[in-house]
């Protein structure tokens, strides 16, 4: 008698929707879905959507869920304190709520971090002893995997990379403080700085990175200097951590073709030459959160 595979379903929470897959071990995806958020969703609207998301997968069985969500939260607590995305969020009490209903096994951990748990199971460049992954989309995230298992920091919130200060009293960051590197290297951050220089706001950062094909001043002088502090910041994550390699993943490694050779040549120049010579920096494909999520349970 074959026995069935086990199965572990995976939950995303996105700031446009919830994802959610099942997986195996391997990767294999046997059902997906999704459904749009609210951004105005308080606590009770929230649960009651991450219940009827987990309940469309009820027809097979499954050995853990697995949550992934934006900081800052509480693993030990299993808890959202806030969120960016969904500002109504606060000190939500998630795999409480969960838990009372699934009984299996509920893990919870960092949006970024099962990024990077995700690649390092998934993506066959990431098997590596000391991983990072960097995730560029409309923010900065960052996630550490070492010996097959991510690190946390006090409560979860270890590894906000894109928070390291690159320029002091630099500009406004999404998390209050100035000069953070999100601040200049990500969707928002480019965006942001390009309607403060020109005036004019761009949809997305496809309409910027246009901008850049076509040679406009204004953009390449924004791109420029966000290359400079995201240089600085994988400078500073290498000397800290001396991982073997940083994977980068994201909608804004689709430019790929813009930044990155600046990227590497600049890492040349500024990071410890032993160092260098033992931490790769490559872009990596883009792994679903979902199956990061999932992996959790591994």
């Amino acid at each position: 008698m074959v026995s069935e595979v086990e199965k572990f379903l995976g939950i995303d929470v996105g700031g446009g929707s919830l994802k959610a897959s099942l997986i195996d071990k391997e990767g294999k995806v046997y059902q997906e879905e999704a459904i749009p958020t609210d951004r105005f969703w308080d606590n009770s609207m929230f649960l009651t959507n991450i219940h009827f998301l987990i309940e469309k997968f009820q027809k097979t069985s499954f050995v853990s869920i697995g949550i992934g969500t934006p900081g800052p939260i509480d693993i030990p607590k299993g808890s959202i304190i806030r969120s960016a995305n969904l500002p109504n969020l606060s000190n939500l009490s998630l795999i409480d709520s969960i838990a009372s209903q699934y009984k299996v096994p509920i893990h919870f951990n960092n949006d970024a971090n099962c990024a990077a748990l995700g690649s390092y199971f998934f993506n066959k460049d990431a098997k590596v002893e000391s991983l990072v992954v960097i995730t560029l989309g409309t923010g900065y995230g960052c996630g550490w995997v070492l010996n097959g298992k991510i690190f946390n920091g006090y409560l979860g919130n270890g590894m906000e990379a894109g928070h390291q200060t690159v320029i002091t009293n630099g500009a406004l960051c999404g998390c209050g403080q100035r000069g953070c590197v999100e601040a200049y290297f990500s969707t928002r951050g480019l965006l942001e700085r390009f309607r403060e220089k020109t005036n004019i706001s761009l949809s997305d950062g496809k309409a910027f990175f246009k901008l850049i094909e076509r040679k406009d001043e204004d953009a390449q002088d924004i791109l420029s200097l966000g290359i400079e502090a995201f240089s600085n910041s994988i400078r500073n994550i290498i000397h800290l951590l001396n991982p073997n390699k940083i994977i980068l993943v994201g909608g804004l490694t689709k430019s790929k073709d813009l930044f990155f050779d600046r990227v590497t040549s600049d890492l040349d120049q500024i990071v410890f030459p032993v160092l260098r010579s033992h931490s790769k920096v490559i872009i990596g494909e883009s792994i679903a959160g979902s199956l990061g999520a999932a992996a959790l349970g591994f």
